[in-house]
């Protein structure tokens, strides 16, 4: 158990080094797609951010272990969608969905998309072609994604303000901030095994299922990324890099989905998959919805520093947390 714990300790410090390289030099290489700072966080920071998950999927996979891929992903989503409070804590002025841009209702409508085609997924057995161990359900979750992004990719180009135009000193060393996202990216994918491997020797000492370790446990240790990146550009000032890395990583998990469903042999990994997982899937479905009818609704509500919004948002995934806890029980 020490040496886990201190594997874990030793990935995440790994991680926070790294997330913190990955923000400052992901707006530089946004922009230099022609990309504003809040579309960079949706498509390019969860490239690398999202490393840790695909890579603990994969492994769950190949051990046959269907149970521990799958709450990894919906579980981090979960989490994910309750980072958004640390982010509005952070920039301590009030409700953070009322200081954001309205291109975000975009992102967030299209990441309850790609939970919807995972549910049915889980609902519905799709039929396994393609030499019958490819799903239909992963097709259409890949082909969702990049269809999604492309969708993104054209409404940013449409309404990039002028204020997030090129500047000579933002682009002073595009090829350095490349060099540096990737090392960035690297250090990520290892130290990401390396909080996998320790989390799940953790939860198998205390006796704790593949659903409940996956979804809680498993999933906070691989979106540490997502949380130091996040964080790093809400007191950089840029709030909307820092949510668009959040739905642009709910996106992309959803994708890396469809692509560890691929890589399982044995057939449909959803069917496969426990159905306990349709709760952690409805808490993301409802949190998320939350936060897209705050950011329409743009209320300036809060108790001190942070919005009723994230309130709401801490207490459902808090929750959510109590109710896979007692669901193992059970």
């Amino acid at each position: 158990m020490l040496i886990a714990a201190l594997q874990f300790t030793g990935g995440a410090i790994l991680v926070i080094l790294a997330g913190v390289t990955l923000t400052k030099n992901a707006d530089t290489l946004g922009k230099t797609l022609g990309l504003s700072a809040g579309w960079a966080g949706i498509l390019i920071l969860p490239l690398a951010t999202s490393l840790p998950e695909l890579v603990s999927s994969f492994r769950a996979v190949l051990i046959s272990a269907p149970d521990l891929a799958v709450g990894n992903l919906f579980g981090s989503n979960l989490f994910n969608i309750a980072i958004l409070a640390l982010v509005d804590l952070i920039q301590g002025k009030g409700s953070l969905l009322y200081r954001l841009k309205d291109g975000h209702v975009m992102s967030a409508s299209l990441s309850l998309f790609l939970l919807a085609i995972a549910g049915l997924g889980l609902l519905v057995p799709l039929p396994v072609i393609m030499g019958g161990w490819i799903s239909l359900n992963a097709l259409l979750l890949m082909g969702a994604y990049l269809a999604a992004s492309k969708l993104i990719t054209s409404y940013d180009k449409r309404n990039i303000p002028d204020n997030d135009a090129k500047s000579d000193e933002e682009f002073a060393s595009p090829r350095k901030a490349l060099f540096c996202f990737i090392i960035a990216a690297a250090v990520i994918l290892i130290a990401g095994t390396y909080l996998t491997d320790a989390s799940d020797v953790i939860a198998l000492e205390t006796g704790l299922g593949r659903t409940f370790v996956g979804s809680i446990f498993l999933a906070i240790a691989t979106s540490l990324p997502e949380v130091v990146t996040t964080s790093t550009a809400a007191r950089m000032g840029k709030l909307d890099m820092a949510v668009g890395n959040i739905f642009g990583a709910n996106m992309y998990n959803m994708f890396i989905l469809g692509i560890i469903d691929v890589a399982y042999f044995p057939g449909n990994l959803l069917k496969e998959s426990s159905f306990e997982h349709l709760l952690t899937l409805l808490m993301c479905i409802a949190l998320t919805s939350l936060v897209t009818v705050g950011l329409v609704n743009r209320s300036v509500k809060a108790v001190g520093p942070i919005g009723y919004d994230s309130i709401v948002i801490v207490l459902g995934y808090l929750i959510a947390v109590a109710a896979l806890f007692y669901m193992r029980l059970g």
